[in-house]
């Protein structure tokens, strides 16, 4: 293989593989996917997994209950044949397949459910490391076995998002070799054993991951997938510049790369490259404000902002046309979700809300009001490339209404302590979750309440509701009106919608995004 040069420190690195014959009957066609990543996996284990880039990798190993239809949204079987909800949304129970086994050889069974279950909520003091996955069991008692292929999941609450939750790659299912062991020692990958089409069979933090097929893999979900994955190996590299990436298709050193940028679809096209894209759902990527503190505290400021911000014109000179701007606190692909007039832009309206709040300042300048200047300052992660230069764009667009924004890059570890801490003034960060209970998980006050808020009774109340709501139309009409109250609160202020992109070499097929966002691999050609 050749070498790519200008890598920075997270290099490019590919293990030694020894082709094989493809399967599905095409001699010809490729069985090896080289796979370059825009940043490196944090974690080898699901529940551990908080980077975009991090679940791509490990969805590969581990199977759920249940998996999701990306063009309905309809939940189906998959580690589980069978499930059923109780008329209060309390217990869920679970069928297995009795089939299954983990690449141990360790069969499936409703024990080792129950202690996936049991270790993700059985020490708070991890909920910090396994934040998504603990939200998801909020409320959880225990899981009953009353035989070999029946799991009981019961909640103390109402808690119906939890079947779209066992969808999820954080609530994977990892044979009990795993499960025993610390959540430092989950994050090693030959620890990791997952039921899943692939095998860890190297990983070298910051730099790549190694998998291979497991041929004996039986139990695809029903949706869409062909029978068996197309690729027997699988490379994973880190490669954080884009135009490297790009680059390494047009050379024929990588197969398919991450974050396919707009400066680079020209000569990836030329090269004869196809796009592959899908808009996250969950919370878009937002401002959540921190009302116990600063300019912000003050409604009216974050109803400026909402109206300041010009989503259009950071998706067209930022992300590009595989990317959508925000419309509502949810985004477009998520269950429920409805354009909301309140997010809008709107300058002229900010700036007459601020005048009538007594804001003031010179034309083109700062605001100020008693003496205090209109500034915050917003924390974010570099994780996805587009955070840097969107928020530099939004400082501008802010900074035309009379708003001063200072930004704080954050290391990922450095971030995800200040946002729990309360530490900042505002933060940017979206959350993938393919359910609408992801507002009341992440915006409800019983959350981790970023926004630091008080109980809100026009607000609260019903995020509550909804999760107990088992009827999916009328929960839907509840999440209709929820989230235009949150809008108009001001708690998450939108600004653009996540979208995972892929550019895939001609020749390489099978490799589209599901419901959720995620990476699969194992679509027919003509459905990636």
């Amino acid at each position: 293989m050749k070498t790519i040069t200008r890598v920075a420190a997270a290099a490019l690195v590919v293990s030694a593989v020894i082709p094989l014959a493809a399967c599905g009957g095409d001699a010809s066609a490729p069985d090896v996917l080289r796979y370059g990543l825009s940043s490196a996996p944090t974690c080898a284990d699901p529940a551990q997994s908080s980077t975009n880039q991090t679940v791509n990798v490990v969805r590969q190993v581990v199977d759920s209950l249940l998996d999701q239809d990306r063009k309905t949204g309809e939940l189906k079987g998959w580690l589980a044949r069978k499930f059923q909800v109780s008329p209060d949304g309390r217990s869920f129970t679970f069928t297995l397949r009795d089939d299954v086994t983990f690449s141990d050889g360790t069969p499936l069974t409703a024990d080792v459910v129950k202690k996936n279950f049991d270790a993700l909520t059985s020490d708070k003091k991890t909920s910090t490391r396994t934040l998504q996955a603990s939200a998801f069991l909020l409320g959880y008692q225990r899981t009953e076995t009353p035989d070999k292929h029946t799991a009981i999941v019961r909640f103390a609450e109402p808690n119906v998002q939890f079947l779209q939750a066992t969808a999820t790659t954080q609530l994977g299912i990892l044979a009990p070799a795993t499960v025993a062991r610390t959540f430092d020692e989950r994050c090693t990958a030959a620890n990791v054993v997952g039921s899943g089409p692939y095998t860890y069979t190297g990983w070298e933090q910051n730099r790549s991951a190694s998998l291979t097929r497991r041929d004996n893999y039986a139990w695809a979900p029903d949706v869409g997938f062909a029978p068996k994955a197309r690729y027997r190996t699988v490379e994973f590299s880190v490669v954080p510049e884009s135009g490297v990436r790009a680059g390494s298709v047009g050379s024929g050193q990588l197969d398919a790369v991450a974050d396919a940028q707009p400066q680079d679809r020209d000569g990836l096209a030329a090269a004869g490259a196809s796009i592959v894209a899908r808009s996250n759902p969950g919370l878009p990527f937002v401002f959540q404000s921190n009302v116990s503190r600063g300019v912000l505290a003050d409604r009216t400021i974050r109803t400026a902002v909402t109206w300041a911000l010009d989503r259009p014109e950071l998706v067209s000179t930022v992300l590009g046309d595989s990317f959508k701007p925000a419309t509502s606190v949810l985004a477009s692909t998520t269950p429920g979700y409805r354009a909301d007039p309140l997010v809008k832009h709107d300058p002229d309206a900010a700036k007459k809300v601020l005048d009538a709040a007594g804001w003031r300042g010179p034309d083109g300048g700062t605001r100020s009001k008693n003496g205090t200047k209109l500034s915050f300052d917003v924390i974010y992660s570099p994780e996805f490339y587009g955070n840097k230069p969107i928020l530099e764009l939004i400082q501008r667009q802010l900074a035309k209404v009379g708003i001063d924004l200072t930004i704080t890059a954050l290391a990922n570890d450095d971030f995800l302590s200040r946002r729990s801490a309360g530490d900042f003034d505002a933060v940017y960060y979206n959350v993938t979750r393919a359910d609408p209970d992801i507002l009341r998980s992440r915006v409800g006050v019983e959350g981790p309440n970023y926004s630091h808020r008080a109980f809100d009774a026009n607000v609260d109340p019903l995020l509550t509701q909804q999760a107990g709501i088992g009827d999916r139309a009328q929960r839907l009409r509840v999440v209709d009106t929820v989230q235009t109250r949150i809008a108009d609160a001001g708690y998450v202020i939108p600004v653009v919608e996540l979208s995972q992109v892929a550019a895939i070499a001609s020749g390489f097929g099978g490799i589209g995004f599901d419901a959720s966002g995620v990476l699969r691999l194992q679509y027919p050609d003509e459905q990636s």
